[in-house]
Protein backbone atom coordinates (compact mmCIF):
# COMPACT_ATOMS: atom_id res chain seq x y z
CA UNK A 1 0.00 0.00 0.00
CA UNK A 2 3.05 2.28 0.09
CA UNK A 3 4.23 4.28 -2.93
CA UNK A 4 6.73 2.23 -4.95
CA UNK A 5 9.93 3.99 -3.78
CA UNK A 6 8.99 3.61 -0.12
CA UNK A 7 7.86 0.01 -0.66
CA UNK A 8 11.17 -0.89 -2.34
CA UNK A 9 13.15 0.52 0.58
CA UNK A 10 10.96 -1.30 3.11
CA UNK A 11 11.42 -4.57 1.19
CA UNK A 12 15.21 -4.16 1.33
CA UNK A 13 15.27 -3.33 5.04
CA UNK A 14 12.86 -6.17 5.80
CA UNK A 15 15.00 -8.62 3.79
CA UNK A 16 18.05 -7.74 5.87
CA UNK A 17 16.09 -8.24 9.10
CA UNK A 18 14.59 -11.49 7.82
CA UNK A 19 18.01 -12.93 6.96
CA UNK A 20 19.34 -12.02 10.40
CA UNK A 21 16.32 -13.53 12.13
CA UNK A 22 16.44 -16.73 10.05
CA UNK A 23 20.15 -17.13 10.78
CA UNK A 24 19.14 -17.94 14.35
CA UNK A 25 15.59 -19.28 14.22
CA UNK A 26 15.81 -21.32 11.00
CA UNK A 27 19.45 -22.11 10.25
CA UNK A 28 20.81 -22.00 13.82
CA UNK A 29 23.99 -20.53 12.38
CA UNK A 30 25.29 -17.48 14.30
CA UNK A 31 28.23 -17.25 11.87
CA UNK A 32 25.77 -15.66 9.42
CA UNK A 33 25.37 -12.83 11.94
CA UNK A 34 29.13 -12.25 11.92
CA UNK A 35 29.06 -11.87 8.13
CA UNK A 36 26.00 -9.64 8.31
CA UNK A 37 27.71 -7.42 10.86
CA UNK A 38 30.77 -6.99 8.64
CA UNK A 39 28.74 -5.86 5.65
CA UNK A 40 27.01 -2.88 7.31
CA UNK A 41 30.42 -1.83 8.64
CA UNK A 42 31.79 -1.86 5.07
CA UNK A 43 28.59 -0.23 3.85
CA UNK A 44 29.04 2.61 6.33
CA UNK A 45 32.47 3.41 4.82
CA UNK A 46 30.92 3.75 1.35
CA UNK A 47 31.54 0.25 -0.02
CA UNK A 48 28.48 -1.50 -1.49
CA UNK A 49 28.68 -5.32 -1.66
CA UNK A 50 27.92 -6.51 -5.19
CA UNK A 51 24.64 -8.18 -4.26
CA UNK A 52 21.04 -7.23 -5.17
CA UNK A 53 20.06 -6.65 -1.54
CA UNK A 54 22.95 -4.30 -0.85
CA UNK A 55 22.55 -2.43 -4.13
CA UNK A 56 18.93 -1.77 -3.20
CA UNK A 57 19.98 -0.80 0.32
CA UNK A 58 22.48 1.69 -1.12
CA UNK A 59 19.71 3.22 -3.21
CA UNK A 60 17.47 3.28 -0.13
CA UNK A 61 20.11 5.06 1.96
CA UNK A 62 20.74 7.54 -0.84
CA UNK A 63 17.02 8.24 -1.19
CA UNK A 64 15.96 8.32 2.46
CA UNK A 65 17.80 9.48 5.58
CA UNK A 66 18.14 5.99 7.09
CA UNK A 67 20.37 5.60 10.15
CA UNK A 68 22.69 2.59 10.02
CA UNK A 69 23.09 2.28 13.81
CA UNK A 70 19.87 0.23 14.27
CA UNK A 71 21.30 -2.41 11.89
CA UNK A 72 23.95 -3.24 14.47
CA UNK A 73 21.51 -3.08 17.37
CA UNK A 74 19.12 -5.43 15.60
CA UNK A 75 21.93 -7.94 15.03
CA UNK A 76 22.75 -7.62 18.74
CA UNK A 77 19.12 -8.59 19.42
CA UNK A 78 19.53 -11.73 17.31
CA UNK A 79 22.70 -12.61 19.22
CA UNK A 80 20.66 -12.51 22.41
CA UNK A 81 18.64 -15.39 21.01
CA UNK A 82 21.83 -17.31 20.20
CA UNK A 83 23.05 -16.99 23.79
CA UNK A 84 19.58 -16.93 25.22
CA UNK A 85 18.94 -15.92 28.81
CA UNK A 86 15.41 -15.70 30.14
CA UNK A 87 14.54 -12.09 31.09
CA UNK A 88 14.41 -11.64 34.85
CA UNK A 89 12.17 -8.56 34.94
CA UNK A 90 9.70 -6.74 32.73
CA UNK A 91 12.37 -4.09 32.19
CA UNK A 92 14.74 -6.75 30.82
CA UNK A 93 11.99 -8.01 28.53
CA UNK A 94 11.36 -4.47 27.31
CA UNK A 95 15.07 -4.08 26.54
CA UNK A 96 15.05 -7.33 24.55
CA UNK A 97 12.00 -6.15 22.60
CA UNK A 98 13.85 -2.95 21.76
CA UNK A 99 16.86 -4.76 20.31
CA UNK A 100 14.91 -7.20 18.14
CA UNK A 101 11.96 -5.02 17.11
CA UNK A 102 12.19 -1.43 18.33
CA UNK A 103 15.30 -1.18 16.16
CA UNK A 104 13.25 -2.19 13.14
CA UNK A 105 10.91 0.70 13.87
CA UNK A 106 13.92 3.03 13.83
CA UNK A 107 15.21 1.53 10.57
CA UNK A 108 12.02 1.98 8.60
CA UNK A 109 10.84 5.27 10.11
CA UNK A 110 12.77 7.57 7.71
CA UNK A 111 11.08 5.72 4.84
CA UNK A 112 7.65 6.28 6.36
CA UNK A 113 8.12 9.92 7.29
CA UNK A 114 10.26 12.72 5.86
CA UNK A 115 10.29 14.65 9.15
CA UNK A 116 11.27 12.50 12.11
CA UNK A 117 10.46 14.20 15.40
CA UNK A 118 11.44 12.75 18.80
CA UNK A 119 7.78 11.96 19.47
CA UNK A 120 7.40 10.10 16.18
CA UNK A 121 10.67 8.27 16.74
CA UNK A 122 9.49 7.09 20.15
CA UNK A 123 6.14 6.05 18.68
CA UNK A 124 7.89 3.94 16.03
CA UNK A 125 10.14 2.29 18.62
CA UNK A 126 7.23 1.61 20.96
CA UNK A 127 5.15 0.13 18.16
CA UNK A 128 7.97 -2.23 17.25
CA UNK A 129 8.38 -3.28 20.88
CA UNK A 130 4.70 -3.93 21.49
CA UNK A 131 4.47 -5.99 18.29
CA UNK A 132 7.31 -8.12 19.63
CA UNK A 133 5.46 -8.50 22.92
CA UNK A 134 2.48 -9.72 20.91
CA UNK A 135 4.74 -12.28 19.22
CA UNK A 136 5.91 -13.47 22.63
CA UNK A 137 2.37 -13.78 23.97
CA UNK A 138 1.25 -15.62 20.82
CA UNK A 139 4.18 -18.05 20.83
CA UNK A 140 4.47 -18.98 24.52
CA UNK A 141 4.26 -22.72 23.87
CA UNK A 142 6.32 -22.91 20.67
CA UNK A 143 9.07 -20.79 22.24
CA UNK A 144 9.05 -23.06 25.33
CA UNK A 145 9.45 -26.13 23.12
CA UNK A 146 12.35 -24.39 21.34
CA UNK A 147 14.04 -23.87 24.70
CA UNK A 148 13.23 -20.21 25.19
CA UNK A 149 11.02 -18.58 27.79
CA UNK A 150 10.53 -14.87 27.27
CA UNK A 151 8.09 -14.33 30.13
CA UNK A 152 10.17 -12.78 32.94
CA UNK A 153 11.38 -14.97 35.80
CA UNK A 154 10.10 -12.51 38.41
CA UNK A 155 6.59 -12.42 36.91
CA UNK A 156 6.40 -16.22 36.69
CA UNK A 157 7.63 -16.69 40.26
CA UNK A 158 5.27 -14.09 41.70
CA UNK A 159 2.37 -15.75 39.85
CA UNK A 160 3.32 -19.24 41.06
CA UNK A 161 3.94 -20.49 37.52
CA UNK A 162 6.63 -23.09 36.83
CA UNK A 163 8.29 -23.38 33.44
CA UNK A 164 6.61 -26.70 32.67
CA UNK A 165 3.20 -25.00 32.82
CA UNK A 166 4.06 -23.31 29.52
CA UNK A 167 4.20 -26.64 27.70
CA UNK A 168 0.88 -28.03 28.87
CA UNK A 169 -2.14 -28.41 26.61
CA UNK A 170 -4.25 -26.05 28.73
CA UNK A 171 -3.18 -22.88 30.53
CA UNK A 172 -3.42 -22.76 34.31
CA UNK A 173 -5.48 -20.03 35.94
CA UNK A 174 -2.26 -18.33 37.06
CA UNK A 175 -0.83 -18.37 33.55
CA UNK A 176 -4.04 -16.95 32.11
CA UNK A 177 -3.94 -14.12 34.66
CA UNK A 178 -0.32 -13.27 33.82
CA UNK A 179 -1.00 -13.52 30.08
CA UNK A 180 -3.99 -11.19 30.40
CA UNK A 181 -1.95 -8.76 32.49
CA UNK A 182 0.70 -8.49 29.78
CA UNK A 183 -1.95 -8.41 27.06
CA UNK A 184 -3.69 -5.48 28.73
CA UNK A 185 -0.33 -3.70 28.95
CA UNK A 186 0.12 -4.19 25.21
CA UNK A 187 -3.38 -2.89 24.42
CA UNK A 188 -2.55 0.37 26.23
CA UNK A 189 0.65 0.65 24.19
CA UNK A 190 -1.23 0.05 20.94
CA UNK A 191 -3.73 2.77 21.86
CA UNK A 192 -0.91 5.22 22.55
CA UNK A 193 0.68 4.45 19.17
CA UNK A 194 -2.66 4.75 17.38
CA UNK A 195 -3.08 8.28 18.72
CA UNK A 196 0.11 9.26 16.89
CA UNK A 197 -0.67 7.78 13.48
CA UNK A 198 -1.20 11.31 12.14
CA UNK A 199 2.51 12.03 12.73
CA UNK A 200 3.47 9.71 9.86
CA UNK A 201 3.42 10.97 6.27
CA UNK A 202 -0.08 10.61 4.75
CA UNK A 203 0.87 7.75 2.33
CA UNK A 204 2.29 5.76 5.28
CA UNK A 205 -0.62 6.11 7.67
CA UNK A 206 -2.83 3.34 6.28
CA UNK A 207 -0.18 0.58 6.12
CA UNK A 208 1.18 1.49 9.57
CA UNK A 209 -2.31 1.59 11.05
CA UNK A 210 -3.20 -1.78 9.48
CA UNK A 211 -0.05 -3.37 10.89
CA UNK A 212 -1.03 -2.01 14.29
CA UNK A 213 -4.62 -3.22 14.03
CA UNK A 214 -3.69 -6.71 12.81
CA UNK A 215 -1.20 -7.25 15.62
CA UNK A 216 -3.48 -5.79 18.26
CA UNK A 217 -6.22 -8.12 17.07
CA UNK A 218 -4.03 -11.16 17.85
CA UNK A 219 -3.91 -9.96 21.44
CA UNK A 220 -7.63 -9.22 21.54
CA UNK A 221 -8.49 -12.71 20.28
CA UNK A 222 -6.41 -14.20 23.07
CA UNK A 223 -8.04 -11.94 25.66
CA UNK A 224 -11.47 -12.98 24.40
CA UNK A 225 -10.66 -16.67 24.80
CA UNK A 226 -7.63 -17.15 27.09
CA UNK A 227 -8.16 -20.91 27.18
CA UNK A 228 -6.47 -21.14 23.75
CA UNK A 229 -3.37 -19.06 24.47
CA UNK A 230 -1.04 -22.07 24.68
CA UNK A 231 -3.03 -24.71 22.82
CA UNK A 232 -3.01 -23.04 19.39
CA UNK A 233 -1.29 -20.24 17.50
CA UNK A 234 -3.66 -17.29 17.39
CA UNK A 235 -4.15 -15.90 13.88
CA UNK A 236 -6.42 -13.17 12.55
CA UNK A 237 -8.85 -14.71 10.02
CA UNK A 238 -9.02 -13.14 6.58
CA UNK A 239 -12.61 -11.94 6.97
CA UNK A 240 -11.62 -10.05 10.11
CA UNK A 241 -8.68 -8.45 8.31
CA UNK A 242 -11.14 -7.02 5.79
CA UNK A 243 -13.17 -5.60 8.67
CA UNK A 244 -10.02 -4.01 10.06
CA UNK A 245 -9.18 -2.50 6.65
CA UNK A 246 -12.58 -0.81 6.63
CA UNK A 247 -12.06 0.35 10.19
CA UNK A 248 -8.66 1.80 9.25
CA UNK A 249 -10.06 3.71 6.26
CA UNK A 250 -12.83 5.16 8.42
CA UNK A 251 -10.44 6.19 11.16
CA UNK A 252 -8.12 7.96 8.74
CA UNK A 253 -11.01 10.04 7.40
CA UNK A 254 -10.90 11.93 10.70
CA UNK A 255 -7.10 12.19 11.11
Amino acid sequence: MLPKPQAAAIFALYAFCRIADDAVDVHNNPLILDIMEEKPEQFRTGYTPEEPLWRLLRWSFDTFTIDIKPFFEMIEGQRRDVNFTQPVTLEALDEYCYYVAGTVGLLILPVLSRYVTPRLQQTSVNLGKVMQLTNILRDVTSDFKAGRIYLPVKELNESGICNEDLGKTEPSCSLKRLWLKLAQKSIIQYKDAEKNIRLFDPPSRLPVLLALLYYRQITLLGMKNPDIIISKRIVVPKWLKYVLVLKAYLKLLFV
